[in-house]
């Protein structure tokens, strides 16, 4: 068999490619990952500025959420959600969005993160972690899910 230096570089070149990420779809997933992140902070920072319901900003009509209060109900849909906010007393506070991972599965995204209430003075005054879960429509990312737990012990 006679080594053949063009064959050689084309059998490089396709074993190289295939062993590579599609930039395309990793750019796709960063851009992705970035508008998750977006919506669920201009959330958050809706909620911050004293409005509960803020925090539904971009949630789709048939989004779930686990009442943190101890009830622990499960609210269902858009509507019932925006009740239940409006029921809530927010001052405007500060937070800290802290270690926020999104995690890509096709046309879901979940959201999970660390939340820490600061003072007036910059200290930490409560800590949770949420999960925020998202569905892609029509080119728009929206929330479907949230869950919020209250750290304790820590």
């Amino acid at each position: 068999m006679k080594f053949r230096p063009a064959v050689a570089v084309l059998v490089l070149a396709t074993v190289s490619a295939s062993c590579q990420r599609n930039p395309s779809e990793n750019g796709a997933s960063q851009n992705a990952r970035e508008a998750i992140l977006a919506q669920e902070r201009q959330a958050l920072d809706r909620y911050a500025s004293g409005d509960p319901l803020g925090y539904a900003y971009g949630a789709a009509e048939d989004v779930t959420y686990f009442d943190h209060t101890g009830a622990g109900i499960r609210i269902d849909g858009l509507e019932a959600w925006r009740r239940y906010l409006d029921t809530l007393q927010i001052p405007p506070h500060r937070y800290d969005l802290v270690d926020p991972e999104v995690q890509l599965y096709g046309d879901i995204g979940i959201l999970t993160f660390h939340w820490v209430l600061l003072g007036p003075d910059g200290t930490p005054s409560g800590r949770w972690k949420a999960t925020a879960v998202y569905r892609l429509e029509k080119g728009t990312w929206r929330k479907v899910h949230a869950h919020w737990s209250e750290v304790t012990g820590e």
